[in-house]
């Protein structure tokens, strides 16, 4: 096998490897999306991963990618892959402190709440706890199933 010929092989693998890896998390994001198990701007983001991905894809026999990597500035292409893939590993990092940052707020809130609405709550007659003791629905024995109040 000549080296031309063998290049050729090992690019059309490549490009075969590149867009079923492609498609296929472009369905896995798609099925996704329609069971909801992704929030509307979470499934946006990885749809828009999952596009970029086969245009990617689609792109390598085409050498855009070699072009636009020259065009930056970047001599090897695959270096320039690699920096738009920590650009934007960067970029999901930030926005999931946003969120993270977003509940923890929220969740002391809502604690503060709950800590404010049980101190301005009566207490219950059952107990100190607000729970009644164990058995109070429990009929009695005997077979009267009417409770009694306490101190009667």
């Amino acid at each position: 096998m000549s080296l031309s010929l063998l290049s050729v092989v090992l690019s059309v693998k490549a490009f075969v490897l590149s867009m079923v890896l492609s498609a296929g998390f472009l369905v896995v994001s798609i099925f996704a999306m329609r069971r909801q198990r992704l929030r509307e701007h979470t499934a946006l983001l990885w749809l828009l991963v999952s596009v970029v991905m086969v245009f990617v894809s689609v792109s390598l026999p085409t050498n855009l990618l070699t072009r636009v990597s020259d065009l930056v500035g970047i001599a090897y292409s695959p270096a320039f892959v690699l920096l738009l893939a920590v650009l934007f590993l960067l970029v999901l990092v930030f926005q999931l402190s946003l969120s993270v940052d977003r509940l923890s707020a929220k969740q002391t809130a809502l604690v503060q709440e709950i800590g404010l609405l049980t101190a301005m709550s009566p207490p219950s007659p059952d107990g100190e706890d607000g729970e009644a003791e164990p058995g109070a629905d429990a009929p009695r024995q005997g077979g009267d199933p009417t409770p009694r109040l306490q101190g009667h």
